[in-house]
């Protein structure tokens, strides 16, 4: 079968498990595509490796089908235990409440995450201001939380919806809440935490965001994007000389 990356996302059940409840959804960017060429820079790593500690190459192959199988393995696991799928969710974890997506009072989407009870009860007293509220059965443990997911996420929603962005950014810091904003490509442009590097191409410099692991605290300095073309000949030739310099066996 042809692989592209919409094609393999379908396939390997990452569509069934992305989304929002009404249906499947497509993950933004080309994840199939990431993942094998992420399998395939491993392996030719561990292949360097091996290579200096035997002597001997490997063959290595991958494909975008077993990059995206090796990321479903959670979802798998999950259904081979419980019998279930992972639900669609949207902006929402399937078995932890509250965790997902609250609209602010001036058009801010907060998403939160809650994963033990002490960061609840410090969500509880300090974001809520309802210290009480994780004495209420339907509120007392995750379990219970989860059992009751629209009674419990429609009573954080109506707090939210009284607090701007900044407020309840400053009340969930004060709680020790995880949490992040829903951001839009604009936003991720400005974004403080975004590492760039430049570099020259044929058109011109251009801003990109940088490869994520840093070398020594140090950005890695990328070359000149070359130009269509620019290295064909060069290529042509170290091929020819590798090839001419094979010992031919005799007829």
């Amino acid at each position: 079968m042809k692989a592209y990356d919409l094609l393999v996302q379908a396939e390997s059940g990452l569509a069934g498990i992305t989304g929002h409840p009404a249906g499947p959804g497509r993950v933004g960017v080309s994840v199939c595509d990431i993942a094998c060429g992420m399998a395939a820079h491993a392996a030719v790593l561990e292949a360097l490796i091996a290579r200096g500690q035997t002597g001997r190459g490997s063959a290595i192959e991958t494909d975008l089908f077993a990059g995206m199988a090796d990321w479903m393995n959670v979802p798998l696991l999950y259904f081979e235990g419980t019998g279930k799928a992972p639900a669609r969710m949207g902006l929402a974890h399937p078995s932890i409440c509250p965790y997902g997506a609250f609209a602010t009072s001036d058009g801010s989407q907060v998403l939160i995450s809650i994963q033990n009870e002490r960061e609840w009860r410090n969500f509880c007293r300090v974001v809520m201001n309802q210290p009480e509220l994780p004495e209420h059965p339907h509120y007392a443990s995750n379990n219970a939380r989860v059992a009751n997911r629209a009674e419990v996420d429609g009573h954080v929603a109506s707090v939210f919806a009284t607090m701007t962005r900044d407020q309840a950014a400053a009340r969930l810091h004060e709680a020790g809440t995880a949490y992040g904003f829903v951001n839009g490509v604009a936003e991720l442009a400005h974004h403080p935490a975004l590492r760039r590097v430049g570099i020259a191409t044929p058109n011109g410099a251009a801003s990109i965001i940088a490869p994520p692991a840093l070398r020594d605290g140090a950005l890695p300095a990328l070359g000149r994007v070359p130009g269509i073309g620019e290295h064909s000949a060069a290529i042509r030739a170290e091929f020819a000389s590798d090839f001419a310099s094979e010992d031919v066996p005799a007829e």
